[in-house]
């Protein structure tokens, strides 16, 4: 329902500068256009403001498939390592290391699946989000071999694993995981309570 009405109010507004547009092209008044518009944008960032407001992060249990649409993806579970890399090669932290476990499955009934733009970041007590480390990436799949992309093709039924690393700074606590997927845009749809696991 979020994306229909959404992308209804994009259309409306498209609609809308189409008609600006003409008006000030043929010299006529544009002020009910723009009083149109500016009532459909207060009113849905109105609404925007009490949806992402009113939402709660609901903490879940590891393996608890978070899904959009018909791709979903879980954090199976968490290590804490000291350090990375090889004996001659060794990579220390510059705060610590966090390697998730993730799990992507496509639980689609008929079709092969390829999430657009999936991400997972940590983020603390303050909202300050981390992605994943590509330095501290690079250095685990030297050692464990390269790490099956998050975006990855999955086919019918399929679930791949997959793990991330992160550098986070040592006062980042506590710490949660997000599941994200979908582009920028998606930012604009409204909130609803966000699934996070929590890392302990």
């Amino acid at each position: 329902m979020a994306t229909l009405i959404f992308f209804a109010t994009v259309i409306t507004l498209l609609a809308l500068f189409i008609q600006l547009f003409i008006k000030l092209l043929r010299g006529k008044s544009i002020l009910r256009i723009a009083k149109i518009l500016a009532i459909v944008i207060l009113s849905y960032t109105f609404l925007w403001s009490i949806f992402y407001y009113a939402s709660n992060d609901k903490p879940v249990h590891f393996g608890t498939d978070v899904c959009f649409d018909d791709w979903c993806a879980t954090i199976t579970g968490i290590e804490r390592p000291a350090t990375l890399g090889t004996p001659d090669q060794l990579i220390r932290p510059h705060g610590q290391f966090i390697i998730l476990h993730i799990t992507m499955s496509n639980h689609a009934r008929g079709i092969a699946q390829k999430p657009s733009e999936p991400r997972v970041h940590i983020i603390d007590q303050k909202g300050n989000s981390y992605p994943y480390s590509i330095e501290a990436q690079q250095a685990f799949e030297k050692l464990k071999g390269q790490q099956i992309p998050l975006d990855a093709r999955l086919e019918l039924g399929q679930s791949l694993e997959t793990i991330l690393v992160f550098d986070l700074p040592q006062k980042a606590v506590p710490i949660k995981a997000v599941i994200e997927e979908g582009p920028f845009i998606t930012k604009f749809l409204f909130y609803d309570d966000r699934q996070v696991f929590l890392l302990k």
